[in-house]
């Protein structure tokens, strides 16, 4: 006698067959994207350190980190140079003493160098008075794990602009004012162009510029208007330590933050380095960047 199949057996046999053909010309789910991290940092290295201490401090946050704005560095601009050459990093410091001590350097293993570029600011007293001239130099990279590109933005403004977040009325204020605007523009200009970190010694107290809310400083040019904009560390993750300097948060990384659905690279936290013989700690952040 002929053995026939169940009909539910027939059935589900069939339907597996559909299920399979039609999975076969469908396109292929993506796969999950995979992030690679880096590390970026800024150190304020006293410029009056004899020369010991200021390649153990180079030496301590070029250990921490892989992308490394500095301050207060151009006097030692040959050293640089040499140091750079030796151990594997780009080196940018333009100009004379005032405009290269906005130094930026970077690992050749995780980055190469796309463009760069100095954009003088102001001379608060004029050439050759103190506070000297300040720029706000950039160098756009090209991460070589991501293949994405970041354009690092590095800068330090004159000292002495505020008191408990309250603006002193001085020329020098007026020129760290036209100079955080300008950090703005330029992060706005580049991050059409990739992703953008903002790094330096900024003067100005985290807590109490947020607190006071002054208008032309950090907390409310950068950070206290809504997405994309800038965010810091501290913004993000909260204060730790007791400070950069003394007992202010004044050393800052921010990253241009956007709406979710745009988000390439994020800031997951950050560290605050101490040990070094300058009279400023670092602060390295460490971010995911979207392969």
């Amino acid at each position: 006698m002929r053995r026939t199949t169940p009909w539910p057996a027939r059935a589900l046999g069939a339907l597996a067959g559909v299920v399979a053909l039609v999975a076969a010309l469908l396109p292929a789910a993506p796969a999950v994207a995979a992030n690679v991290t880096f590390k970026a940092a800024t150190l304020n290295i006293y410029n009056g350190l004899n020369q010991t201490d200021f390649v153990h401090d180079l030496n301590l946050i070029a250990s921490r980190a892989d992308l490394i704005g500095l301050n207060e560095v151009g006097n030692r601009k040959a050293l640089l140079q040499s140091w750079a050459a030796d151990n594997g990093w780009w080196w940018y410091a333009p100009g004379g003493t005032n405009q290269a001590g906005e130094t930026l350097i970077a690992k050749k293993s995780m980055f190469d160098v796309l463009d760069k570029g100095s954009i003088f600011v102001c001379d608060t007293n004029g050439p050759g008075e103190v506070p000297p001239a300040r720029y706000n130099n950039w160098v756009k990279y090209r991460h070589k794990a991501s293949g994405r590109n970041v354009t690092h933005i590095n800068a330090h403004a004159v000292a002495s602009i505020e008191t408990a977040g309250r603006p002193e009325d001085l020329p020098r204020t007026r020129c760290a004012e036209a100079q955080f605007q300008g950090l703005k523009d330029l992060a706005v200009d580049k991050q059409d162009e990739g992703q953008v970190i903002v790094s330096g010694d900024l003067n100005v107290d985290f807590s109490a510029d947020r607190s006071y809310g002054y208008a032309k400083f950090p907390w409310q040019v950068f950070e206290a208007n809504a997405l994309p904009n800038l965010r810091s560390t501290y913004n993000l993750y909260g204060e730790k330590g007791t400070g950069t300097h003394g007992n202010r948060h004044i050393d800052y990384i921010y990253f241009w933050k956007r709406l979710p659905e745009y988000q390439l690279m994020w800031m997951t936290g950050y560290d605050i380095v101490s040990g070094t013989r300058s009279d400023h700690n670092g602060v390295v952040a460490t971010f995911s960047i979207q392969n």
